[in-house]
């Protein structure tokens, strides 16, 4: 790893960190679009793994009197058989399939979240478990097990704080086990560990950044502007 390397995946953490404190998602999202510019694939899925836990966590921690699991147990159920499906995909899968996938997946929740600022319908709590599924999948894979999160979230009406701890209190989950499963699988190396240590000054201050400035942005002018970075990202992704 070059110094420059490092000075450029610290601002792409730095700037995950930031957006996550803002939104309560997202971290996965950038970085799994700059970092595979940087490192393969199989280096940068337990690294951001490690990097959105620790990054969950924090905002856990900021909303935690507000946290009620029942609003995530079906998210939750359907996960845990998901997260080692996608692991084995990213394991035995060529990476030009992977990083296709991973930009369409992005582009897909990106003009979604676009045209749906607000969804009219609330979506059943069994299809929560379905979602979920999907959702381990793509985590496992991917790191980006948000879209389907967020899609089911934001359909059930919740008040701010509710849907920020929901959000939080899944990837929290979904996060440790990925971690877990990666250091199980051998995908988790000493390499990676050491470079999320030396990314940990990025981590907490982005999100001290983020908390400074939460109460004064307007949230969708900023989540608007991070999602047309996110796909003009991923078209370059997709043709790299």
């Amino acid at each position: 790893m070059t110094l420059e390397q490092y000075i450029i995946s610290f601002l792409i953490v730095f700037i995950s960190a930031f957006v996550q404190a803002i939104t309560s998602f997202g971290s996965a999202l950038v970085s799994m679009s700059l970092l595979p510019f940087l490192f393969p694939m199989n280096f940068v899925t337990p690294l951001v793994a490690l990097n959105g836990s620790c990054i969950t966590a924090l905002n856990f921690f900021r909303l935690h009197q507000h946290f009620d699991p029942k609003k995530i147990k079906p998210l939750i159920i359907g996960a845990i058989p998901g997260i080692p499906t996608g692991i084995y995909l990213l394991v035995n899968l060529p990476e030009s399939i992977i990083k296709t996938t991973l930009a369409l997946v992005i582009i897909g929740y990106a003009v979604y979240s676009l045209i749906n600022t607000k969804s009219g319908f609330t979506i059943n709590y069994r299809a929560g478990y379905a979602l979920g599924f999907v959702a381990g999948c793509l985590g496992g894979a991917f790191n980006t097990d948000g879209p389907p999160i967020v899609i089911y979230i934001t359909s059930q009406h919740w008040s701010k704080d509710e849907m920020n701890i929901s959000l939080s209190s899944y990837f929290l989950f979904s996060g440790l086990t990925l971690v877990t499963m990666h250091t199980i699988g051998g995908v988790l190396t000493k390499h990676v560990a050491l470079f999320f240590i030396m990314l940990l000054p990025a981590i907490f201050s982005g999100v001290y950044a983020g908390s400074l400035v939460y109460k004064t942005i307007n949230h969708e002018v900023f989540k608007k502007i991070v999602l047309i970075l996110l796909i003009l990202v991923a078209i370059v992704l997709i043709s790299k």
